[in-house]
């Protein structure tokens, strides 16, 4: 770990290298298209399925074979489709997620490697969304007027479940885990959780190293499974001071409720997801020649219904997210008396991530969770000069 003193000091310049700064908004800019290209190929594909009549057609074979049994017959409609879209979307996410990674010297980790996990994170995502589709369809079979109240409770009991057990079974599926030895640093984290009034299972060196050269932090879990994870990359090059900053902005999320702040806009907006897809289902599936909006048949006017309301509402969610980014840096500054340590940190992750410190205002507006690098950075000292 880095312990130099001028690493958070205050003389410590704040300008970048302007090649790096050039292949952080090159980087930036790609994903931005490939976010763009893989929203129109997957609303291309729905289409396709839909007007092909290949849905209504996979649908009415099988429920010849499993007869009664819709709930086989959705599953297994289900199982089948998401495969197939992701099967074609596939080329897409080796492009963005391995190759481009490697072309920007962002990943060390092999194609075998990489592949076999995103095949775990292809079997996850499938078994969760058929699971979580599955329910939803048999909602609209039984309750085919009010469905969407129904679906958000499950909404928020999935996401829930999910919080609690992502630090203990997913994760650990995709990186190594071990308890950070002792030493000054786990002292100084423990100290401040104490401090803070937080109760966490314990402090973990999270293996980010094996396959990318990026670094994390983060509070996680929920109740008995709250625990601080910091990643190998950031315990090796950042001071002590910086790593501090960096949970105390954690913390903040922590001790602003953030987690169930975002949740309940996350549960208003699946309601008003599932409320408009409703309507939708409604005006169309007569159109399309399906019985009723519980055809598993339609699932294409469902999900592309959804996938039209969550473009549309990623701007809200992402300003909300903003002001509680800013909230949580706010904390970190309060708690720490050390803005710089906070600004250093982040100023780090910017160029050790490759992040554009200044995008656009409009691309920052819409598709960005977190304000920019700049502006956090400048906030955080207008907060410590008010506090002189």
């Amino acid at each position: 770990m880095d312990t130099d003193p001028q690493s958070s000091s205050s003389d410590q310049p704040s300008t970048e290298d302007p090649q790096r700064a050039q292949q952080a908004r090159e980087y930036e800019s790609i994903h931005n298209r490939l976010f763009l290209v893989r929203l129109l190929l997957t609303a291309t594909l729905i289409a396709a399925y839909l007007f092909s009549g290949a849905s209504a057609e996979l649908a009415n074979g099988l429920a010849n074979r499993f007869g009664d049994r819709w709930w086989w017959t959705n599953a297994v409609y289900l199982l089948v489709t998401l495969f197939a879209f992701s099967a074609v979307l596939f080329p897409l996410s080796w492009w963005s997620d391995h190759y481009l990674e490697h072309r920007y010297g962002l990943s060390r980790q092999s194609l075998n490697s990489w592949f076999a996990d995103y095949l775990k994170g292809l079997v996850l995502e499938l078994v969760l969304t058929v699971a979580f589709i599955s329910v939803i369809y048999g909602l609209l079979n039984r309750f085919p007027e009010t469905w969407w109240i129904a679906a958000t409770l499950v909404y928020v009991m999935l996401s829930v479940f999910l919080s609690a057990l992502w630090p203990v079974f997913i994760m650990p599926l995709f990186h190594s885990f071990e308890p950070l030895e002792e030493g000054r640093l786990t002292e100084a984290v423990h100290r401040f959780a104490e401090q803070a009034g937080i109760a966490v299972l314990g402090v973990y060196r999270w293996g980010l190293e094996e396959k990318t050269e990026t670094a994390n932090a983060a509070l996680t879990g929920l109740g008995k499974t709250r625990r601080i994870i910091l990643s190998d990359t950031m315990i090796d090059k950042y001071s002590e001071a910086e790593i501090i900053a960096v949970l105390a902005h954690e913390v903040g999320h922590f001790k602003h409720k953030d987690l169930w702040r975002l949740m309940t806009v996350g549960t208003l907006l699946a309601a008003a997801g599932f409320f408009a897809a409703h309507h939708v289902l409604l005006a169309l599936v007569g159109h399309f020649g399906f019985a009723s909006i519980a055809d598993i048949g339609a699932f294409p006017i469902f999900i592309f219904a959804l996938v039209v309301f969550s473009v549309i509402a990623m701007p809200l969610s992402n300003t909300y997210s903003r002001r509680r980014e800013y909230a949580a840096d706010a904390y970190a500054v309060q708690s720490t008396g050390d803005a710089e340590a906070l600004s250093n940190a982040l100023l780090k992750l910017a160029d050790q991530n490759l992040s554009d410190r200044e995008p656009h205002p409009w691309i920052e507006a819409l598709l960005h969770s977190h304000p920019s690098i700049n502006r956090r950075v400048t906030r955080a000292r207008e907060l410590a000069s008010q506090a002189v």
